[in-house]
């Protein structure tokens, strides 16, 4: 899947970079294997890939639009993609 560019947001310490505030697209939505949860792929306005693990039982659907707030804990690459995994994240609103 080649829908974000090569690349990282933030620094190589992402988690000192502090909150930040992003519209994003939501992607891709995987439930865990055991139902207990749902990981979550979003694209920010720079196509870069914003990843949210969570146990929450969230009613957006993919290709909806939120407005959020979150950290970036760290970066990783799953598949051939860069991730930009989060915490603290926090749906403001459905666009």
């Amino acid at each position: 899947m080649a829908l974000w560019p090569k690349g990282f947001t933030g620094s190589d310490r992402p988690y000192r970079d502090g909150p930040r505030e992003a519209e994003l697209s939501l992607v891709e939505k995987f439930d865990y294997r055991d139902g207990s949860g749902v990981c979550l792929r979003f694209a920010d306005e720079a196509g870069y890939c914003i990843v949210w693990f969570t146990k929450r039982r969230l009613h957006i659907d993919v290709g909806d639009r939120i407005r959020a707030t979150f950290t970036i804990k760290s970066h990783r690459e799953y598949n051939g993609v860069r991730e930009n995994v989060t915490k603290s994240f926090n749906v403001i609103e459905v666009l």
